[in-house]
Protein backbone atom coordinates (compact mmCIF):
# COMPACT_ATOMS: atom_id res chain seq x y z
CA UNK A 1 0.00 0.00 0.00
CA UNK A 2 1.56 3.32 -1.16
CA UNK A 3 2.63 5.91 1.63
CA UNK A 4 0.57 9.27 2.32
CA UNK A 5 3.84 10.78 0.90
CA UNK A 6 3.90 8.93 -2.13
CA UNK A 7 0.15 9.67 -3.48
CA UNK A 8 1.12 13.64 -3.75
CA UNK A 9 4.36 12.93 -5.30
CA UNK A 10 2.96 10.87 -8.28
CA UNK A 11 0.33 12.83 -8.60
CA UNK A 12 2.51 15.81 -8.96
CA UNK A 13 4.95 13.68 -11.17
CA UNK A 14 2.08 12.90 -13.82
CA UNK A 15 0.96 16.68 -13.34
CA UNK A 16 4.13 17.87 -14.51
CA UNK A 17 4.96 15.33 -16.96
CA UNK A 18 1.80 16.23 -18.70
CA UNK A 19 2.47 20.14 -18.30
CA UNK A 20 5.40 20.15 -20.06
CA UNK A 21 4.08 18.47 -23.46
CA UNK A 22 3.26 22.09 -24.57
CA UNK A 23 6.66 23.74 -23.31
CA UNK A 24 9.31 25.31 -26.04
CA UNK A 25 12.81 25.66 -24.81
CA UNK A 26 14.69 27.99 -25.69
CA UNK A 27 18.52 29.51 -25.23
CA UNK A 28 20.63 32.30 -25.71
CA UNK A 29 22.74 30.73 -28.15
CA UNK A 30 19.45 31.07 -29.81
CA UNK A 31 20.44 34.56 -31.98
CA UNK A 32 24.19 33.10 -32.06
CA UNK A 33 23.18 30.26 -34.21
CA UNK A 34 20.76 31.93 -36.21
CA UNK A 35 23.59 34.84 -37.03
CA UNK A 36 26.30 32.01 -38.06
CA UNK A 37 23.51 30.92 -40.50
CA UNK A 38 22.79 34.01 -42.16
CA UNK A 39 27.08 34.57 -42.49
CA UNK A 40 27.33 31.15 -44.19
CA UNK A 41 24.49 32.50 -46.58
CA UNK A 42 27.21 35.49 -47.61
CA UNK A 43 30.00 34.94 -50.08
CA UNK A 44 33.44 37.03 -49.90
CA UNK A 45 34.78 38.29 -52.99
CA UNK A 46 37.40 40.30 -54.15
CA UNK A 47 37.03 43.25 -56.43
CA UNK A 48 38.14 41.37 -59.20
CA UNK A 49 35.44 38.35 -58.81
CA UNK A 50 32.73 40.79 -58.17
CA UNK A 51 33.61 42.18 -61.33
CA UNK A 52 32.62 39.07 -63.24
CA UNK A 53 29.03 39.26 -62.05
CA UNK A 54 26.43 41.50 -62.69
CA UNK A 55 26.28 42.36 -58.61
CA UNK A 56 24.12 45.01 -57.70
CA UNK A 57 26.09 47.44 -55.00
CA UNK A 58 23.68 47.56 -51.84
CA UNK A 59 26.06 49.62 -49.78
CA UNK A 60 29.05 50.26 -47.31
CA UNK A 61 29.39 48.20 -44.32
CA UNK A 62 31.72 48.44 -41.29
CA UNK A 63 32.26 46.62 -38.03
CA UNK A 64 34.80 47.51 -35.57
CA UNK A 65 35.85 46.08 -31.91
CA UNK A 66 37.22 47.39 -28.62
CA UNK A 67 39.15 45.46 -26.55
CA UNK A 68 38.23 47.23 -23.33
CA UNK A 69 39.60 44.98 -20.62
CA UNK A 70 42.49 42.61 -20.45
CA UNK A 71 40.38 39.76 -19.86
CA UNK A 72 38.39 40.10 -22.58
CA UNK A 73 38.94 38.13 -26.17
CA UNK A 74 41.09 40.40 -28.72
CA UNK A 75 39.77 42.34 -31.80
CA UNK A 76 39.87 39.77 -34.66
CA UNK A 77 39.71 40.31 -38.51
CA UNK A 78 37.87 36.87 -38.83
CA UNK A 79 35.08 38.27 -36.54
CA UNK A 80 34.88 41.59 -37.90
CA UNK A 81 33.94 39.81 -41.53
CA UNK A 82 32.09 38.01 -39.76
CA UNK A 83 29.76 40.64 -38.49
CA UNK A 84 30.60 42.61 -41.97
CA UNK A 85 28.65 39.58 -43.76
CA UNK A 86 25.68 39.79 -41.09
CA UNK A 87 25.66 43.04 -41.86
CA UNK A 88 25.24 41.80 -45.79
CA UNK A 89 23.25 39.53 -45.08
CA UNK A 90 20.89 42.11 -42.94
CA UNK A 91 20.56 44.44 -46.01
CA UNK A 92 19.46 41.73 -48.44
CA UNK A 93 22.97 41.00 -50.14
CA UNK A 94 24.74 37.76 -50.41
CA UNK A 95 27.94 39.08 -51.28
CA UNK A 96 30.58 41.37 -49.82
CA UNK A 97 33.75 42.76 -50.47
CA UNK A 98 36.16 44.01 -47.39
CA UNK A 99 37.78 46.85 -48.35
CA UNK A 100 40.10 47.31 -45.46
CA UNK A 101 40.88 46.28 -41.98
CA UNK A 102 42.80 47.88 -39.28
CA UNK A 103 44.10 48.60 -36.15
CA UNK A 104 44.17 51.25 -34.44
CA UNK A 105 44.96 53.08 -31.09
CA UNK A 106 41.80 54.19 -29.80
CA UNK A 107 41.86 55.50 -26.07
CA UNK A 108 39.57 53.35 -23.61
CA UNK A 109 40.86 50.23 -25.74
CA UNK A 110 43.93 47.90 -25.18
CA UNK A 111 43.46 46.90 -29.02
CA UNK A 112 41.32 48.21 -31.57
CA UNK A 113 39.87 46.76 -35.30
CA UNK A 114 37.85 48.30 -37.73
CA UNK A 115 36.80 46.50 -41.39
CA UNK A 116 35.08 47.83 -43.97
CA UNK A 117 33.56 46.63 -47.25
CA UNK A 118 30.67 46.73 -49.68
CA UNK A 119 27.67 44.76 -49.70
CA UNK A 120 26.48 42.95 -52.86
CA UNK A 121 23.17 41.56 -54.22
CA UNK A 122 24.75 38.92 -56.28
CA UNK A 123 23.34 36.94 -58.75
CA UNK A 124 23.78 32.69 -58.58
CA UNK A 125 25.30 31.50 -61.99
CA UNK A 126 25.10 28.23 -63.19
CA UNK A 127 28.21 26.24 -61.09
CA UNK A 128 28.26 28.61 -58.66
CA UNK A 129 27.57 26.19 -55.31
CA UNK A 130 30.89 26.53 -54.47
CA UNK A 131 32.33 30.36 -53.64
CA UNK A 132 35.24 31.18 -55.95
CA UNK A 133 37.71 31.46 -53.67
CA UNK A 134 37.25 27.88 -52.24
CA UNK A 135 36.58 26.49 -55.39
CA UNK A 136 40.45 28.06 -56.32
CA UNK A 137 41.89 26.73 -53.04
CA UNK A 138 40.60 23.25 -53.07
CA UNK A 139 43.33 21.43 -55.79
Amino acid sequence: MPTKHAVPAILTASLALTGCSGIQFNSSLEPYVEDRIKTKMVREYSIAEIDQYNATTLGFVDASYCQERMDERKASKSQLVSDLKLRTKNLGGNGLVVEACGTGAIPGCYSFMECRGVAYSVPERKGDSIPPTTASNAF
